[in-house]
């Protein structure tokens, strides 16, 4: 991994993208990385504008927001409109292909066909945990095992969640590997 990690979730409130941020950051953590996490969301619970940085960090994390993000995961139109264009040519910029439009942007671009996927899986809630697979296969920053103990952690009450889940986050891991043509 590299020194630091700067991501974004967005979408709309009801997504799970907090949720999304705080299992990376268990995993990073449990890795022996720093962590830090900053949300912010509209005041009604679901459909509104939402986000979550996170800072992963092998130093010590100086300010908890990300200025130059490393990745950008969008769920939603609303959001790819608002962080595209903060993409940079370093950034890597993740969306729902289903739910986003894209547009031009210096960032190399990858649409998957996330909320589908977990709907064909029978598990359309878990469409965050997919793009958290994605995000894992495409940049490779955590360990597979770090992420799937964090989700153990956090639905320790129901371990058939906990399957489900970890079979969703495999998912996503598969999508985002590069085809061997």
């Amino acid at each position: 991994m590299k020194q630091k990690w700067e991501i974004i979730f967005s979408g709309v409130g009801g997504q799970g993208l907090v949720s999304c941020g705080n299992l990376l950051g268990e995993a990073a953590a449990q890795e022996g990385l720093r962590v830090a996490m900053t949300t912010s969301y509209g005041v009604e619970t679901r459909g509104t504008f939402t986000k979550s940085d996170v800072i992963l960090s092998r130093e010590e994390i100086d300010y908890p927001e990300a200025l130059a993000p490393d990745v950008i995961l969008t769920l939603a139109d609303v959001a790819y409109r608002r962080y595209a264009p903060q993409a940079g040519k370093d950034t890597i910029l993740l969306y729902d292909q289903g739910a986003v439009t894209p547009m031009d942007s210096d960032a190399p671009q990858y649409g998957f066909p996330i909320r589908d996927t977990a709907e064909e899986m029978g598990n359309p809630a878990s469409a965050n945990i997919l793009a958290l697979g994605i995000l894992l296969g495409k940049t490779g920053l955590l360990e597979e095992a770090s992420l799937c103990r964090a989700i153990e952690k956090a639905f320790a009450s129901n371990p058939k969640v906990v399957e489900k889940n970890k079979a969703i986050l495999r998912r996503g891991i598969e999508m985002a590997a590069p085809s061997k043509a």
